[in-house]
This record gives structure tokens, sequence and C-alpha cells, in this order.
């Protein structure tokens, strides 16, 4: 008969205490802080730092992407956090207590990801091919024996010796945009590296390519730009690689610095399909990885995506040919979008684009593999 009441006042006591923590400050929840860092997650990725407490702004507002139709999202201090859902075209109220008379308004604003649809044609111009080898390479051989991939085994698929190699060849250096090899080829490349020296996102791609031909594949570099590229005030470009997987019997893309494949249902895509499952398929495409620290996909999105619009990659992938296949006398095709002008010039850079045949055709960019 005793225990009843010690019950029941323990559940006041700790209804009091909950109580107690759940503040608010205009009818809207208030968590405390003793400095302005902060940190706060959209889903699973982590911003430390990215935003500072500023109780002298009246309303501040925090906007947040949502890529998914509900984002999870929490906001932490350096003593306490707060945790909700937000979706796009809602925002959420709340204030931060930095002293007995001071409260910081903050806004989350849930907003929605601005996707670009793109199209190409699917005719296939039968004049436009894009070389690659077969015949043996002294530069390859060489590159094998400086860097055997031991790993490597028979009962792969070709999807898995893919994702070997990239894991492999993202562990040789970290990234650094500011440092380039003294000549772009693999051999050298990994050869600094093993120097300390470390490189932007292009000597993985060329790693990559150069491997995996050893390895017998079809690859090839190719080059991504955003559509604002003429104009940009920032770097327009990113590099990553494409490899023809003959199990699939597709073109599949590839990020050496991120160290990921995306996939669609388990099918890997290549780099317009992965701008497609972006936009239209963002909650169901995976990136596969063996890192044990995986890229996340908001992450990675918000890093790639813009630059997923004009794609250009060489049109003569072989090795030591002191002939080189031009097409009009440029060595470069550019896939375009439907209804994109052609991109003739890169303003950060400076750059005349003035290498590359145009097309608006996928059917021309993946078409399979011409050997020789």
């Amino acid at each position: 008969m005793r225990v009843f009441p010690a019950i029941i006042f323990m559940f006041l006591v700790l209804a009091g205490c909950s109580a107690a923590r759940k503040l608010t400050h205009n009818n809207s929840p208030v968590i405390k802080a003793n400095s302005d860092w902060t940190t706060y997650r959209v889903g699973e990725e982590w911003y430390p730092g990215r935003w500072s407490i500023a109780p002298q702004v009246e309303h501040d507002t925090l906007t947040v992407v949502c890529y998914s139709s509900v984002e999870s999202f929490e906001f932490k201090t350096d003593i306490d956090s707060i945790e909700f859902d937000i979706a796009a075209n809602t925002t959420k109220s709340f204030y931060v207590k930095l002293d007995e008379s001071t409260y910081a308004h903050t806004i989350i604003q849930g907003v929605p990801f601005q996707a670009e649809e793109i199209d190409f044609e699917e005719a296939q111009n039968p004049q436009i091919g894009i070389k690659y080898p077969t015949k043996s390479s002294d530069y390859l051989a060489g590159l094998k024996a400086a860097y055997p991939l031991d790993f490597i085994e028979d009962s792969m698929s070709d999807a898995e010796v893919v994702l070997s190699v990239l894991n492999w060849t993202n562990s040789r250096w970290n990234h650094s945009g500011n440092n380039s090899p003294s000549k772009n080829d693999a051999i050298t490349i990994l050869n600094e590296a093993n120097t300390g020296q470390q490189f932007p996102c292009f000597a993985y791609a060329i790693v990559l390519r150069d491997q995996l031909s050893a390895l017998g594949y079809q690859a090839r570099t190719v080059y991504l730009k955003t559509k604002d590229a003429e104009n940009s005030t920032r770097p327009p470009g990113h590099v990553a690689t494409e490899v023809y997987l003959d199990d699939l019997q597709k073109w599949v893309f590839i990020d050496g610095q991120f160290n990921v494949m995306p996939t669609l249902n388990n099918v890997p895509l290549n780099a317009i399909e992965f701008q497609d499952a972006i936009s239209n398929n963002y909650d169901q495409f995976v990136l596969r990885s063996l890192s044990a620290r995986k890229t996340s996909k908001k992450s990675y999105v918000d890093f790639v995506y813009d630059y997923l619009y004009y794609f250009d990659t060489s049109l003569d992938n072989r090795y030591e040919r002191e002939e080189r296949q031009l097409i009009d006398g440029k060595r470069s095709i550019m896939l375009v979008p439907l209804g994109a002008p052609n991109l003739t010039h890169v303003g950060f850079w400076d750059m005349d684009v003035d290498y590359c045949i145009y097309t608006n055709s996928r059917g021309d960019f993946y078409a399979k593999p011409k050997v020789d």
C-alpha cells in the first residue's frame, strides 16, 4: 500500500523536470547556449560552424534544401539542442537563449530542391565514333607492373571490379585543389602521390581511367560543366570517369574524388542517368562505395548536381598513338542538352572551348565503344 504514493511522487518529480526543460518564448521552444557556435544536421549530414547565433538579427533564417519530401533536422549549441522534421515550403521557429535577457530568434525554412530537367536526342550519328584501345600498350604494361591490383579476383562482376579499383584509387592521396601533377598520367600521379603530394579531381579520374584500361576495360575521363559555365564566378567544372561494363552493356559513372558509384534499382548509372535520378528519383538512388567512411548522398548531390549539365570527353582514348583521331579538327566531343547553347567559352578560366564538336545525342556520347 505504501508503494503507490512513492510512485506518484516520483512521477510528479519527473513530470516537473520535463516541464521545466520545455522552455518557451513567444510561444516557441527555447534552447540554451553559452556561445554563438552551432552545428546542424540535415538528414545524416552535419554542418559544424556553418551558422552562428545572431541575436542582433530580428528573425535569423536558415534555409534548408529539401531533396526528400521531409528532411530530419537537428540544431545544436555548445550546451543544448533541438530536433524536428522540416518539409519543403514550411518553417519551424525557436529561440536560442544566451543569457537571462538575450534571445536569438531562429527560423528554419524548408525550400524545395530545384531540379534541372534536361533531355537529349536518341539518334546516333554514324560519322561520330569515339576510339578506345584493345592493342597492347607498353605504358599500361608499365602501370600494371608498378602498381599491380592484386585484390582483383576472377569471381568478381564488372561492377565489383570497378568498385574495388575506385576504392583503391581514392585511398592513394587526399584531395587538394591547389596542386597539379607534373604530368597527366597514372604512373606520374601515383609516384608523386607516394611522396606525399595531393591532387585535384582530374588526377583521380586519370588514375581510374588508366588502371581500368590496364585491366582491359574501355574507360574515359569525363569533364562536367555547369549550365552557367560561360559566366560563372566560381569554378564551373569537375572531372570524373566513365567505364563501359560488358556484363551490363552500358556506361557507368564513377567519381574517384568522392569514391562513389551511383546506382538506381541496383543498376549503375552513367552521368546523364545520374542527373535524371537526382532530379526524379532522389529517395531511390544509392551511392555505392567500399569505403568505410562513405560520402553522404546529400553532401555529394550538393556538390555535384550543378556540374551535371555539359559533358565532354576525348574522341581518342588510345595509348601511344602518333596520330590522334580528330573530327573537323577537334579532339573532343561535348554532349549538350536539347535547347541549350553550345558552350564555347568558360569565363572563370578565360578559356575558349575550341576543341570540341557538339552533339545533342546521347546515342553519340554513350555509343558502345569502338575499339582499335
